[in-house]
């Protein structure tokens, strides 16, 4: 089975929904997925489903607008009868495993892309002075 990861930030809240007679739990997350890694790159808007523990988890820790996460998916087919009784096929994407990138209600620092889409600004302290103190030998290389 081809699992798949994708990266992008919560759209909306979800909310947990229980199925069946067992109960199961369930969620529908959307992620906002850019196609490659620039500020002029469009944005995607996909859907995936979490159940049972990873349902739990992800309402636990990754329930906010906005919040970067990871998921490790796969994609599964079903199909199944409608009230009018056609056959409906239908593909999802299975949340496997998911990592958030960020803490919950954490504030960060962002600002939108010509897209609209928030893009965390990284900031990076680093000049050449520095390493100054350090010599050559003090550096390893693998």
């Amino acid at each position: 089975m081809q699992t798949n990861k994708h990266i992008g930030r919560v759209t909306k809240t979800f909310e947990m929904q229980y199925i069946g007679e067992e109960k199961i739990p369930m969620v529908r997350v959307g992620l906002a997925v850019k196609r490659f890694p620039s500020r002029n790159a469009k944005t995607d808007f996909l859907y995936y489903v979490g159940y049972r523990d990873v349902a739990e988890r992800l309402y636990q820790y990754a329930n906010q607008k906005g919040l970067p996460v990871e998921f490790e998916f796969t994609q599964q087919s079903r199909r199944y009868q409608n009230q009018d009784g056609e056959t409906v096929y239908r593909v999802d994407n299975v949340i496997e495993k998911f990592m958030p990138w960020a803490s919950l209600d954490q504030p960060e620092a962002t600002e939108e892309t010509e897209s609209g889409a928030p893009d965390t600004a990284v900031e990076n302290d680093f000049s050449p002075d520095d390493l100054a103190h350090f010599s050559s030998a003090d550096f390893t290389v693998l």
